[in-house]
């Protein structure tokens, strides 16, 4: 289904799932010419709407064979593999702003690994275009570097350290990461008589029981989760269990938690977020975490994107999320009609 989303009243700030360029030869279009027309526009770019539970899609040659390292603000953050450019672009607008090849910074040759993680930015560089930076996670140490905007090159953060695991943009204003066993860092990419970013701990490590770790904020509050993920024979990868931590700013470390409250949480591939369910009666339930398939070592293989479903905080249950999302990858942009 090919759907004008200007004419179109959905709620834009309710996450969307990105599909992959192969969702075009899986999904079982609702009219065949849209099939048919999805199937060979290589350009068209695919949303599932849990709004609507309707697939929609746009025409995006921007995105064509580019890989989608981050949403933030509206904006995707796009990496081409072949030339190792990074393009933001708005899926609505279809404006793209062009960064520095990744290829042009003095770590690049020094990791044998080039692939970017994450990428977060620091405002909506709609708004600032001359004062926005980016933040990510880049190569086999998963190390942190950072661009600004009118810089020539990225830098890396040499203070950070390594295997950093998730990063976001907090309330607005604070760009934060933190490592696999629970280090945050608070990370300064402010001018200050020349471009010197630095990374400041604001909570040191902790030992946790092993599983993929996300942040996300929360009612002014910062989160993590932990997702615990076991091998299964079938699918490769099953997740069997979440835990939660809030950040105690005035102790400095990390504290368990039992329940989101009136909260559900989005966790999908690059981006996660946290919406109010009351503000969506009936079409998401609260205190429970909707996950997708977020495996990075198994992108090309048909066994992605099995792995997702709702996990009840309050019974410590899985369930499906109630639409046939199996067999691909998925992002969770937040468009802006800015």
């Amino acid at each position: 289904m090919s759907v004008d989303l200007s004419h179109n009243p959905l709620p834009l700030y309710f996450p969307w799932l990105m599909l992959p360029d192969h969702h075009r030869h899986h999904h079982h279009h609702h009219n065949a010419r849209d099939g048919v027309e999805a199937y060979e526009n290589q350009h068209l770019k695919c949303f599932f709407s849990l709004y609507t539970h309707q697939v929609h899609c746009l025409e995006l040659p921007e995105a064509f064979e580019k890989t989608v390292c981050g949403s933030s603000p509206g904006w995707l953050i796009l990496r081409d593999e072949t030339t190792s450019l990074v393009t933001l672009l708005n899926p609505l607008n279809r404006a793209q702003i062009a960064l520095p090849e990744l290829s042009s910074s003095p770590f690049y040759d020094q990791d044998p690994s080039h692939v970017l993680h994450k990428a977060v930015l620091s405002s909506d560089p709609s708004r600032c275009p001359l004062d926005y930076k980016v933040l990510a996670i880049f190569g086999e140490k998963r190390r942190l570097i950072c661009y600004k905007a009118g810089e020539k090159t990225w830098t890396m953060l040499h203070d950070a350290g390594n295997n950093y695991e998730d990063i976001i943009l907090f309330n607005g204003e604070e760009l934060l990461a933190t490592t696999e066993i629970g280090k945050l860092v608070l990370c300064d990419l402010d001018d200050d008589g020349g471009f010197s970013p630095s990374v400041d701990e604001i909570a040191p490590p902790f030992t946790f029981k092993g599983g993929k770790v996300y942040l996300v904020g929360i009612g002014g509050e910062l989160v993590m989760l932990i997702r615990f993920v076991q091998d299964n024979p079938r699918y490769g990868h099953e997740t069997y269990d979440f835990e939660a931590y809030r950040y105690e700013q005035f102790e400095s470390e990390w504290e368990a938690i039992n329940g989101l409250g009136e909260w559900t949480i989005f966790v999908g591939h690059k981006h996660t977020t946290a919406i109010k369910a009351q503000d969506f009666k009936g079409l998401i339930k609260p205190n429970c975490i909707y996950f997708t398939d977020d495996s990075l070592d198994m992108e090309d293989s048909l066994m992605v994107g099995h792995d997702s479903g709702i996990f009840s905080m309050e019974e410590g249950k899985f369930e499906a999320l109630g639409c046939d999302l199996s067999g691909f990858m998925h992002v969770w942009p937040m468009p802006n009609m800015a």
